[in-house]
């Protein structure tokens, strides 16, 4: 099982290469650069989840020591929380899926079947049930809750499905059938309802089987808006969130490469050689995210053919799509459009975006010695 969250994990995690590259459309050239990096101080590793422009913090948690902690843009630990375990104010055993600061400065922790609030003080504030047949556990958050507010009141978009490929709810045809994007959560009432179908002409609607491992998603929300792309899109869906999730318009992506992926039937065992190889072969669209000023990026795997495959796995070093440095790539798209060209990635992680056209990077554990030290890069989008 831990195996298994590791590598779902990883499918918020993209893993690049250590060069800048540049692309010129219309005599505009840009790079990302490195601007800043600290280091994080904590006997276990930290993983930082969130930044809140108006706070001007980091939120994190540590492995092993299942803190909550608040960090300073320098890497100092401003802030450790326990609440996990029974009584006041706690969470209960199980890690929280999604860790993120929401609405009003609270802290947001979204677990399998719940979602729990807390003011800056780590009291609860607001606690409302997530209806899911998943109980997943994880050993750290492997992501956001996204939000966003409807004549005056909060709501929430959660579900398993928010983090993991939703072919895990798919069981039956009907389930397949029936499948939805997000659970609504509706704070003044602790209402909840699926929403969101996926589109008539999505791959997953093209087919009575279905994609393992190849249905999870990427978004954001911004402006009234939801934008939202699924591991096998050809472009971006942007929703208008107060219509009742209505289809605005569809932004086209280009891939210069993306190996072509093949449904299978329903009812598969997770350790079948089709379904690995869906894990690992297929192109798929990874990370969108907002820059600001109308500027996102978008990373994506090409994929690799099973002779490839092949040739780069072993028992000392398995496959892993986060290696497969030549490749990912990641694409720019600026005032609804996507530009010419392709991008490389700083080494390591991209977690989330900061303010100002920028990164956040989680540098790789030292694989030689054991550090009490997590390292961090902030890179930044320049136009020259």
């Amino acid at each position: 099982m831990k195996t298994l969250l590791k590598c779902l994990a990883g499918l918020f995690l993209i893993s690049c290469g250590n060069k800048n590259v540049s692309f010129n459309e219309q005599s505009l050239s840009f790079e990302l650069i490195k601007v800043d990096s600290f280091e994080i101080e904590n006997f276990t590793r930290v993983h930082l989840t969130d930044f809140s422009p108006e706070e001007g913090i980091f939120l994190g948690f540590s492995e092993v020591q299942n803190e909550i902690l608040e960090v300073s843009p320098k890497g100092e630990i401003l802030k450790r929380v326990s609440r996990n375990g029974d009584g006041p104010n706690r969470y209960g055993t199980w890690n929280p899926l999604g860790l993120s600061f929401g609405p009003e400065r609270k802290r947001v922790f979204q677990f399998p079947f719940r979602l729990i609030a807390y003011n800056s003080d780590y009291e609860i504030v607001d606690d409302f049930r997530i209806p899911s047949p998943l109980p997943i556990r994880a050993n750290i958050p492997i992501g956001k809750t996204a939000y966003f507010e409807d004549n005056g009141n909060i709501r929430y978009l959660v579900g398993p499905s928010t983090f993991l490929s939703a072919h895990h709810l798919i069981f039956t045809e009907e389930g397949r059938d029936t499948l939805q994007n997000f659970t609504l959560i509706k704070t003044e009432s602790g209402q909840t309802k699926s929403v969101l179908p996926y589109e008539k002409d999505s791959y997953y609607k093209k087919t009575d089987q279905i994609y393992y491992n190849l249905m999870g998603k990427s978004y954001f929300v911004d402006g009234g808006e939801l934008f939202l792309v699924h591991n096998l899109d050809d472009a971006i869906h942007v929703y208008d969130l107060v219509e009742d999730f209505k289809l605005l318009r569809k932004i086209p992506i280009r891939h210069s490469q993306f190996q072509k992926a093949n449904p299978l039937p329903i009812g598969l065992a997770p350790d079948d050689p089709r379904v690995k190889d869906l894990a690992n072969l297929p192109g798929r669209n990874r990370q969108l995210l907002n820059l600001g000023e109308n500027t996102w990026m978008l990373s994506y795997y090409q994929g690799v053919s099973k002779p490839v495959f092949e040739a780069r796995n072993s028992e000392e070093k398995p496959f892993s799509i986060l290696e497969q440095q030549d490749k990912l790539n990641l694409v720019i798209f600026e005032n609804g459009k996507q530009l010419e060209g392709e991008l490389a990635l700083p080494e390591g992680s991209i977690l989330f975006a900061l303010p100002g056209k920028k990164l956040l990077v989680k540098e790789k554990a030292n694989e030689e010695m054991e550090e009490e030290v997590t390292r961090y890069s902030v890179y930044e989008l320049r136009r020259n």
